[in-house]
């Protein structure tokens, strides 16, 4: 998806480095577990990207569906192996017919639809009776993440603030569209300690590789990056170690639109 202030159509041919091979995702496989025992037949994800996670879930035989606001992610989209019904569109406003799907899903998009609320009174009406409305994503608001790049980089953090919904909040704008069974759940612990210089090689530390340092001016960005590098020499200055500590708990709020009576 795009805010007013990133263009994904200008990273969109790098962004797949996010997702390398030798990494288990474990949210995908969450997902694609909720897929298979709610056995849906259609699937929609908003803020589709590259249509990495859909691809996954071809597996399940779905009709799968994509919709995302950049056509640079789209056409990347359309390179996957998978059949993608693709759209381009806003997260708020939802171009489909209502009562048309058995699950909706976004993965670490949410945060870019602006009215956070307004998505999931779309999905509600999108979603057939018993059809599911999954949201994965980590919540900067709760305990437990612990981000070099929060700490390098200037005003990141506060912005991931602003930009990210309260899990808590998810999960009553939830029930306020009728949504049963509501929950949360950590889907994926990301652990990834890099050591010394290690941290140069980490693919999210490059500027367009996450939507945190990209939303960056060149300036803000070289001075993070200044100040990591002023970090490994004080550190070999003194011939001690660095640590670059990634540790992010990925949460996955979800409910069920009630069933017919």
């Amino acid at each position: 998806m795009t805010t007013p202030n990133l263009n994904y159509d200008q990273i969109a041919s790098q962004y797949n480095q996010r997702y390398p091979n030798s990494q288990t995702w474990e949210r995908g496989q969450a997902l694609l577990e909720l897929a298979k025992q709610a056995k849906s037949k259609t699937i929609l994800e908003v803020g589709s990207g590259t249509g990495f996670w859909l691809n996954l879930l071809n597996q399940t035989g779905a009709a799968l569906y994509g919709l995302d606001y950049s056509m640079g992610m789209i056409r990347q989209a359309m390179g996957q192996p998978a059949p993608l019904h693709l759209s381009r569109g806003l997260g708020t406003q939802l171009p489909y017919r209502s009562s048309a799907f058995d699950l909706i899903y976004c993965v670490d998009a949410i945060h870019h639809f602006g009215d956070h609320h307004a998505f999931i009174v779309e999905a509600s009406r999108l979603l057939k009776p018993g059809g599911a409305l999954a949201i994965i994503g980590h919540d900067p608001h709760e305990g437990g993440t612990n981000w070099y790049i929060y700490d390098y980089f200037d005003t990141v953090y506060d912005t991931d603030l602003r930009r990210y919904p309260a899990g808590s909040s998810v999960l009553q704008w939830m029930e306020q569209e009728g949504f049963q069974n509501t929950s949360s759940q950590t889907v994926e612990h990301i652990r990834n300690i890099h050591v010394g210089e290690a941290v140069l090689k980490d693919p999210f530390l490059k500027h367009n590789a996450t939507s945190q340092l990209a939303l960056l001016d060149e300036t803000s960005y070289h001075a993070g990056m200044e100040r990591i590098h002023q970090a490994l020499a004080d550190a070999k200055e003194k011939n001690e170690r660095v640590i670059f500590p990634s540790e992010i708990n990925v949460k996955m709020f979800l409910g069920f639109k009630k069933e017919k009576e």
